[in-house]
């Protein structure tokens, strides 16, 4: 799962937030989905890393917020599709995609700035409205996905 949000990171940059973030979101609702909550954990939180180190991520200062909110994603989905019966994974995909949306907005607003203290409005935005989007989006494939899937393939955890 990590190679595959690697491709899509890495090949389609060129396509950028509104295109790599739907698709990153997709495999870490898949990640959590399909190989645990942790696994899904250690993909969101190694994203953000590598993109970092191959310059798609201009500033090491967001990566632990970035990791932060991957990780709320996928615990917060994973959370609610294991407790609710009928529509956990929709309802599981909308409360992770606010939750992320929520940390991220909160931090690129008042957490960054212990870092970085003028932080750049374009970043501001694009950690903003546009994070709740790519997860929706993202997190809408991956639920469709996750339908057409056995049942068995799943780990619980």
């Amino acid at each position: 799962m990590l190679a595959l949000a690697l491709v899509f990171q890495i090949g389609f940059r060129a396509f950028a937030q509104p295109a790599v973030g739907p698709l990153v979101n997709m495999v870490l609702i898949m990640s959590g989905a399909l190989v645990g909550t942790l696994s899904g954990i250690i993909v969101g939180c190694l994203t953000p890393l590598i993109a970092f180190f191959v310059g798609i991520m201009p500033k090491f200062h967001l990566v632990p917020f970035i990791m932060i909110g991957n990780a709320l994603l996928v615990v917060v989905f994973n959370y609610i599709r294991n407790r609710v019966s009928k529509w956990g994974d929709y309802l599981g995909l909308v409360g992770a995609a606010f939750v992320k949306f929520i940390w991220l907005a909160f931090s690129v607003r008042y957490l960054i700035k212990l870092f970085i203290p003028k932080v750049p409005e374009k970043l501001i935005i694009a950690l903003s409205l546009p994070q709740l989007y790519t997860a929706l989006v993202g997190g809408f494939l991956a639920v469709l996905i996750i339908k057409m899937l056995p049942e068995n393939i799943f780990n619980k955890s």
